[in-house]
């Protein structure tokens, strides 16, 4: 059994932007991560992708599989060769292709940066009752994969902030630490454009932890009033 893979390949610097495609011998338990490293090890040395943890942890390799954002490292490849399909391997939409798979995600950086996504020194009690820590898991599970930011249509919109920004700004709204949560709505409403959303629940769809950003950016509409 093999794997057809057809991938994107582009180099900006080049001017060059085409497809190419690659059959990889199936092994068991194989990964879209796997399958890549094959290639670059075995068949073309100049594929370039992200890779870190290899355990869903990190995010960094993301990709477009047949249209949606995985985690290629968690994305087993076995439906994909059963159904003796090629499979069409894209980098990150919405973001500036630096070569191949691997995009450039210095904006949404500079975002979360400048929103201040961490809790100030906190001189109170640092623990926090089980029932909002609960509360908190989900917004605390995110790991920047950019998937949500990547297939939210909006995010065209230059000033709309994105379903991963107001994943963060929900954590500090709800987080008893944070001493002045008003300053955080401030942030998702008319720095983020919190109304602008489209509750097209695609980010729900793609969020490999199960983050639901469209279910707490209507939490935190509730709050606005």
């Amino acid at each position: 059994m093999v794997l057809r893979l057809r991938i994107r390949r582009e180099d900006p610097q080049k001017g060059t932007c085409y497809y190419q495609s690659f059959e990889v011998p199936y092994e068991e338990g194989m990964t879209f991560l796997s399958a890549f490293q094959k290639i670059k090890e075995q068949y073309d040395e100049t594929l370039t992708f992200r890779q870190f943890c290899r355990a869903g942890i990190c995010g960094t390799c993301t990709v477009y599989i047949n249209g949606f954002p995985k985690l290629a490292c968690k994305e087993q490849v076995l439906p994909y060769v059963i159904s003796n399909t090629e499979v069409i391997i894209e980098p990150l939409k919405g973001f500036r292709v630096i070569r191949d798979l691997a995009v450039d995600n210095e904006k949404v950086i500079r975002k979360i940066k400048e929103i201040r996504a961490w809790i100030k020194e906190y001189a109170g009690d640092p623990r926090i009752p089980p029932e909002v820590s609960k509360k908190l898991e989900s917004s605390a599970d995110c790991i920047l994969c950019f998937a949500c930011q990547s297939y939210c249509p909006q995010v065209m919109e230059e000033e709309y902030a994105g379903p991963l920004i107001f994943a963060k700004l929900y954590r500090f709204l709800e987080d008893p630490r944070e001493e002045n949560s008003q300053v955080r709505l401030v942030q998702a409403i008319q720095e983020g454009n919190l109304y602008h959303c489209l509750s097209c629940n695609k980010c729900n769809h793609v969020c490999p932890k199960e983050v639901e950003p469209a279910t707490l950016i209507r939490e935190i509409m509730t709050y606005g009033g």
